[in-house]
C-alpha cells in the first residue's frame, strides 16, 4: 500500500467527486484522502476504490464530510486530509458505520468481509479474569494454590465493570 496512487473519477458528474465539487470542497483534497483511506482501511485496490467513490455510496460519503468541523466551531466541511481522514477514522470504528462501508463495497467490488463470531459467554468471562484480575484460567484443577487468588477489590470492581460493559454490547 506504500505506492498507492489513486485514479482519477471516472463519474465527475456524480459519485463522491461530483458531490464534492457541488458541495464546494477541494475535490482533489476529498478523493485523495478518501481512495488512501478506504485503500488503506479495507485493503483495496486503486480500482476498487475508485469505483466504490464512484458509486451513490460515495456520494453519500461526501455529503458526510460537512460534519467535519472547520475549526471555527461549528460544521462546514473538510479542510485538511488529517480531518478528513479523521472522520472517515471515526465513521469506521462505530459498527453501522463499517457495516455500511463493507456492504457499499460488496456491492460496488463483490470484496467480501469475513465476519467475526461472537465471543461465548465462557471466552468473555476468561480474558476479564485474564486482564483485570490476573487469572489465567478460569478451569477448576482441584488444587488450591491454583483455584483460589487473592485480588484486589479495585480490580475486582475492573472486573465488574468489563462484564456490565460486555452485557451492554451484547444487548444492541
Amino acid at each position: 500500500m506504500k505506492n498507492f496512487q489513486p485514479l482519477p473519477t471516472a463519474n465527475q458528474e456524480w459519485g463522491f467527486w461530483g458531490t464534492s465539487v457541488r458541495n464546494g470542497y477541494d475535490a482533489e483534497l476529498t478523493w485523495d484522502t478518501a481512495s488512501r483511506f478506504l485503500a488503506k482501511e479495507f485493503d483495496l485496490t486503486a480500482e476498487q476504490a475508485r469505483d466504490v467513490l464512484d458509486a451513490r455510496f460515495g456520494r453519500h460519503l461526501a455529503d458526510d464530510l460537512s460534519f467535519i468541523n472547520n475549526g471555527a466551531g461549528n460544521a462546514n466541511g473538510p479542510i485538511s486530509a488529517t480531518a478528513i481522514a479523521k472522520h472517515l477514522t471515526a465513521r469506521v470504528a462505530d459498527q453501522g458505520w463499517r457495516d455500511s462501508f463493507e456492504n457499499a463495497i460488496r456491492e460496488t467490488t463483490g470484496k467480501i468481509f469475513p465476519r467475526k463470531a461472537p465471543m461465548t459467554k465462557e471466552a468473555i468471562f476468561t480474558q476479564i479474569a485474564q486482564q483485570h484480575l490476573g487469572i489465567e484460567t478460569l478451569v477448576t484443577r482441584k488444587s488450591d494454590g491454583l483455584d483460589f487468588h487473592d485480588v484486589a477489590v479495585w480490580s475486582v470492581k475492573d472486573a465488574l465493570e468489563a462484564a456490565f460493559e460486555a452485557g451492554r454490547k451484547a444487548r444492541k
